[in-house]
């Protein structure tokens, strides 16, 4: 945790998997100020589903600057933040999305000279699902740009979130979204909330 800020706590995790609804609900619970990913504001989101190819360049780097502008309003917070994605996040569709090399690595010079002027969050939530409960949520929220994507895109993007996450870090905390209802369940949070706080008591200089 750096500086005098207060904890940045970040739920990330696939498409449908239901790290809005966390993210939401744990902010209500712990009074901590709440940032949601603001993907409305990208103009080329669903040009991007209708034509992935054709469409990922500015797709890809409008996300990577709403994400960084919103995440760089968290520095030196004074308030406990919960934010529904990470700045990893853009890398991970991005090495799931470009095709020309050029392009990635346009995309990933940008990404790492951005993410080096970022704190990283003090702790991750990942919400780990399964592809069958990640694509039975997408198709019951029924969104229309997500309803023309072939469904072994997500599966492909679930598996590149496990390969980002499953990783064993100290700052990352695995919930099995599959076996976790924070809406009809009256101890999930409160159990989430203790995570957090067993997390931040025994990180240095607290």
């Amino acid at each position: 945790m750096s500086g005098g800020s207060k904890l940045h706590i970040a739920v990330d995790g696939c498409i449908g998997v239901g790290k809005t609804t966390l993210a939401t609900m744990l902010a209500d619970f712990r009074k901590a100020a709440l940032v949601l990913e603001d993907f409305e504001k990208n103009p080329f989101l669903s040009a991007f589903y209708r034509d992935p190819v054709g469409n990922v360049f500015e797709t890809e780097m409008q996300f990577l600057l709403v994400h960084y502008h919103q995440l760089k309003g968290l520095t030196n917070s004074a308030q406990e933040s919960i934010t529904d994605f990470t700045f990893a996040k853009d890398l991970i569709f991005g090495d799931l999305n470009f095709q020309v090399a050029s392009e990635k690595k346009v995309f990933i010079q940008l990404y790492e000279f951005l993410r080096a002027r970022l704190p990283a969050p003090d702790l991750i939530i990942y919400l780990k699902g399964s592809d069958d409960l990640i694509i039975d949520r997408i198709r019951k929220r029924n969104r229309s740009i997500e309803q023309v994507i072939d469904v072994e895109y997500f599966k492909r993007l679930n598996r590149a979130y496990h390969e980002a996450f499953l990783r064993g870090a100290k700052n990352i905390h695995i919930i099995d979204a599959d076996h976790f209802d924070c809406i009809n369940d009256p101890t999930a949070l409160a159990q989430v909330s203790s995570v957090i706080d067993s997390f931040a008591a025994s990180w240095p200089g607290r």
